[in-house]
């Protein structure tokens, strides 16, 4: 009889405890939702502009959530907690390669060439930020981010958000029509004869130097700018050769993309791939994120090549 009771005294203590652990789980994945917000997204700015979800709420969430799925997926439908939740549930449960991969990104101009904000998009979601509106995501993304988790991780269904090929061509549709652009700009690729050692020697001089408006002049007039909080950039897509600024307006780093008719160093060209240059000269440093992505950085001179997970270049950076 001592035994039967002992047992029965077991079993409700285990379940007391096992309920009260739950219970007290579920009070902490609740507090933690509750303090979400858009300062949950955090972006750094370096040539492309990088996801770091660092903050203690997200990563709780990350260690504890994932029992909790349904709070989670409810509490997409609140907008200033949408994207968070977003990139919450993706790097719980989606593969290795999508939990790192970088955030997309469409700049927003007005007139042709005034940035006024960007699109920002990872794992099939866009939201926006715009100087006049701040963070904002359409209520049709809601739908489609509680959409996609409710089917994948409740209803068990095989789901798939748009492709970023997709998505880009959407907002460049709805961009022409909110802000038309008559565009008189003259594009030519100006860049075969912008040497290297030029890009490196206006390293450190201000936006107003005499060497930087040269160059830039010989470059064209179809530059667009684009703003930032502690910095900002002076893009020459056609020629393939980006200046980035502090907000001092000093010159920090040039980047150069696939259109740089020009030769890098060692005879290096922007349409070599990874094993072309590793024969050339070795990096001093290697660097693997977002799956099979590398950068490649070297410190005489300095400069760094990211390469795309098929081996081809991203783009070049040349700084100090």
């Amino acid at each position: 009889m001592n035994i039967e009771k002992t047992i029965l005294l077991l079993v409700f203590y285990l379940i007391t405890s096992l309920s009260y652990g739950q219970t007290e789980s579920e009070k902490r994945v609740s507090e933690l939702i509750n303090k979400l917000s858009w300062d949950s997204v955090t972006i750094d700015c370096n040539y492309d502009l990088v996801l770091t979800q660092t903050d203690s709420i997200s990563n709780e969430l990350v260690e504890i959530g994932k029992p909790f799925i349904t709070e989670l997926i409810n509490a997409l439908k609140t907008p200033k907690k949408t994207i968070a939740l977003h990139i919450i549930l993706t790097r719980i449960f989606e593969d290795t390669e999508n939990r790192i991969a970088g955030i997309g990104t469409k700049y927003i101009y007005k007139n042709c060439k005034e940035s006024v904000g960007w699109h920002h998009l990872y794992n099939g979601i866009s939201w926006e930020w715009t100087s006049e509106n701040g963070q904002r995501i359409p209520e049709k993304q809601i739908d489609l981010a509680y959409n996609y988790w409710n089917r994948k991780l409740i209803l068990k269904e095989k789901v798939k958000t748009p492709s970023n090929e997709e998505i880009y061509a959407r907002l460049t549709k709805e961009d022409s029509i909110k802000y038309p652009c008559i565009d008189n700009r003259n594009y030519e690729n100006n860049s075969a004869n912008i040497k290297i050692q030029e890009l490196q020697s206006l390293l450190g001089k201000s936006n107003k130097s005499k060497d930087v408006n040269e160059l830039m002049n010989r470059l064209g007039n179809d530059s667009i700018h684009s703003y930032f909080k502690d910095s900002y950039f002076v893009n020459y897509d056609t020629d393939g050769i980006s200046f980035k600024f502090k907000k001092d307006s000093t010159l920090y780093c040039v980047f150069l993309e696939k259109e740089y008719k020009g030769t890098f160093w060692h005879g290096i060209k922007l349409g070599y791939e990874k094993r072309e240059i590793k024969k050339i000269i070795k990096p001093t440093k290697r660097e693997k994120f977002g799956g099979k992505m590398e950068n490649f950085w070297y410190t005489e001179p300095k400069f760094q090549i990211q390469f795309y997970s098929d081996d081809r270049i991203k783009y070049i950076m040349i700084n100090n």
